[in-house]
């Protein structure tokens, strides 16, 4: 009798479980505005307190989706800064000075970075 409940349990589901794999473009874009509305930049606490966000998700974003447009300032150890301040380069502010959007901007370092990955 057991072998015939255990043969009629339903399969699986193939249905993936969890966060969905990649980076989250609404966190990417959450971020960027606020590097955007300090181009003086700000710390890692201060722009994950803004977005409230962990700044360990921060620091992730900014160190693989935004680092092509950003500026990383780190004082002390390169291993493990004291104090790393962030800010958008130069180069994107002209860019949205000229029409571009951030999303635009993101996306086309996106294709750039994996393009090199072709390679």
């Amino acid at each position: 009798m057991t072998t015939d409940i255990l043969q009629a349990k339903a399969p699986k589901s193939t249905r993936k479980r969890g966060r969905p794999s990649g980076c989250d473009i609404n966190k990417t874009l959450l971020i960027a505005n606020i590097l955007l509305k300090y181009p003086e930049g700000l710390w890692i606490r201060k722009i994950a307190k803004k977005a409230n966000l962990h700044p360990n998700t921060v620091s992730n974003y900014i160190n693989t989706v935004l680092s092509p447009l950003v500026e990383d300032i780190a004082l002390g150890d390169d291993e493990k800064p004291i104090l790393r301040v962030i800010r958008l380069k130069p180069s994107i502010y002209e860019k949205i000075q000229k029409g571009k959007s951030i999303q635009e901007l993101i996306e086309f370092s996106q294709i750039i970075k994996n393009a090199g990955k072709l390679e």
